[in-house]
């Protein structure tokens, strides 16, 4: 084999061995960085809903409660999950990815009762009192 075959031979080798390397750490950083923007836009949708959950609750409520309406009749205004869930729903019409729910095990509102893999969400957070996040691989 000629000394031109070899070191072409050679080069082909080191190019697709530093292709691979390069291919394999882009890989790993695209899906570091889509993870990290995914738990970022939950974050904050969480928030935003902890927020409406929070105005509700402190400031809504108890304007509602003082009116006459209120002895009469039960106003769903004046619970907090309620606006939150208004509120999202009303964002699922432009992102339509996006749902919100207080899955519970034994809920009032059967919309609300946890589906099994929700119910398996639960559990974990019952049995870890101090996590606050759980993400999947």
């Amino acid at each position: 084999m000629k000394l031109l075959a070899k070191f072409n031979l050679l080069l082909i080798l080191v190019f697709g061995l530093g292709l691979v390397l390069i291919a394999f750490n882009a890989r790993s950083f695209l899906m570091d960085d889509a993870k990290k923007a995914v738990l970022s836009q939950a974050e904050l949708m969480a928030a935003s809903s902890k927020a409406t959950r929070d105005y509700t609750e402190e400031e809504i409520g108890p304007l509602l409660e003082k009116t006459p309406q209120h002895a009469d009749v039960f106003l769903p205004q004046t619970i907090p999950f309620y606006a939150a869930t208004v509120t999202f729903n009303r964002l699922r019409k432009d992102f339509p990815d996006y749902t919100y729910k207080e899955a519970t095990l034994n809920p009032t509102n059967l919309v609300d009762r946890a589906e099994d893999w929700q119910a398996d969400i639960v559990n974990y957070f019952r049995n870890h009192p101090g996590e606050t996040q759980l993400v999947a691989n």
